[in-house]
């Protein structure tokens, strides 16, 4: 019913099996004796039975006994000799079933309903059997992996896209960045479970939700960082150390930076600024500083429509601020203005490059069709800026890009360009 392994869980936000609960309050009207026994630990289990408020009596584990399985049947059968009725969600709980009178599979354990009712007789059934394959490819967030196609966007302002061990090399290379990546997407939702459930979008994440199981994403999390690592050690040891240090700063991120007004999507635009270090290492022709400067500047606008998007949002329902961000109701005037300010000054620099001098540093048959890239940034850019103020924007401007027409538009355009200029 309940997903609560360890103290100082935030027990208020702690997803609830709603329809078990009502039937479990109905049942108490009508004077049945409901009592929770778990075997997580007592103290957790006192505060569920607390916020619940229907329970007579609450059992736990104490670090002496473990109330799991055949443990909590035996306990069960002492204090109710006459025989019991037992709600449970964990296969360890077939256990129960054997000795109990009636059953009431919740959730996981409707995946195996056949194996409750042939220990007992089913009583209700309540929840929904997991679906985690498809709770997992949501919490990997595949729509994100196509940040990583910036790590491609060297080879076509290099032309490098002729040579087919470097394309190889870069395919290989957006791959194990997205693997990577996701591993931390999954350690980033691990430790954000408590400010995710007071979340109103992100507490239908699979984990916050709790229709992926814990135990799942703890095992593939470090498993995926891993497999990136050692892959792109394979492919280039300056890959590597670029992914490496992407990782760790994703770490921190994840650990203390995300509360630190400014700095969090300074953050996040140099994440996306390591994609294309990552591009360039691999075509070997340099690394041109003026690239980096803009991509800093533009993704971190973009870090900044979404900021605006949580601010307004706080504003809405009238509250001060959100756990786990550093961010307040009332700052939606400066993060307005800095995302706008950081937007425009990344259009600045993609021109000022252009003006300086792009023979010398792309190496472009036609660089003068370049000229298209800012035309359709200066537009969209805006645009994404006025949808976000006006409450209409997507929490992630990335994933709008995605699904919004005119954006596709544009950004086709804007490749068609670079393609010209090769």
């Amino acid at each position: 019913m309940l997903d609560a392994a360890a103290d100082g869980v935030d027990i208020d936000t702690l997803p609830l099996t709603d329809d078990l609960v009502d039937y479990l309050r109905a049942e108490k009207a009508d004077g049945r004796r409901i009592e929770l026994v778990s075997a997580s630990d007592r103290r957790i289990v006192d505060r569920v039975a607390v916020r619940v408020g229907v329970f007579d009596d609450a059992l736990g584990s104490d670090g002496t006994t473990n109330l799991k399985g055949a443990a909590k049947a035996r306990v069960l059968i002492d204090r109710h000799p006459d025989g019991f009725v037992y709600a449970g969600d964990a296969r360890a709980d077939l256990a129960v079933w054997d000795r109990a009178a009636g059953a009431i599979p919740v959730n996981a354990a409707l995946a195996w309903r056949d194996a409750v009712a042939a220990r007992a007789p089913i009583e209700a059934e309540f929840g929904a059997a997991p679906r985690i394959l498809p709770a997992l490819l949501r919490a990997l967030r595949p729509h994100q992996w196509a940040k990583n196609g910036l790590i491609l966007l060297p080879l076509l302002l290099t032309r490098a896209y002729e040579d087919a061990a470097i394309v190889l090399a870069a395919v290989a290379t957006v791959a194990l960045f997205s693997i990577a990546a996701s591993g931390t997407y999954l350690l980033n939702d691990l430790l954000d479970l408590s400010a995710d459930r007071s979340h109103p979008s992100k507490r239908d994440r699979p984990l916050a939700s709790g229709a992926l199981p814990l135990p799942v994403a703890i095992m593939l999390a470090p498993a995926m960082i891993a497999i990136g690592l050692v892959g792109t050690l394979v492919v280039d040891v300056n890959v590597f150390l670029c992914l490496g240090v992407y990782l760790a700063l994703t770490l921190a991120y994840s650990f203390g930076l995300k509360t630190q007004p400014v700095i969090d999507v300074l953050t996040l635009g140099a994440l996306f600024t390591l994609r294309l270090l990552a591009g360039h290492l691999l075509v070997d022709a340099g690394v041109p500083a003026w690239l980096l400067v803009f991509s800093m500047a533009f993704f971190t606008s973009l870090a900044l429509v979404k900021r605006l998007t949580e601010v307004r949002g706080l504003e809405e329902r009238g509250l001060i601020s959100i756990p786990g961000r550093g961010y307040r109701a009332g700052d939606g005037r400066f993060v307005l203005v800095l995302g706008l300010t950081t937007g425009v000054a990344s259009v600045l620099i993609f021109m000022i490059y252009l003006v300086a001098d792009p023979v010398h540093m792309v190496r472009l048959a036609d660089p003068e069709w370049l000229w298209v890239v800012p035309a359709v940034l200066g537009w969209w850019l805006p645009r994404v800026w006025l949808l976000a103020e006006r409450g209409q924007m997507h929490d992630d401007p990335v994933a709008f890009a995605l699904k919004d027409r005119a954006s596709l538009a544009l950004g086709g355009i804007a490749l068609l360009a670079v393609l010209a200029a090769g």
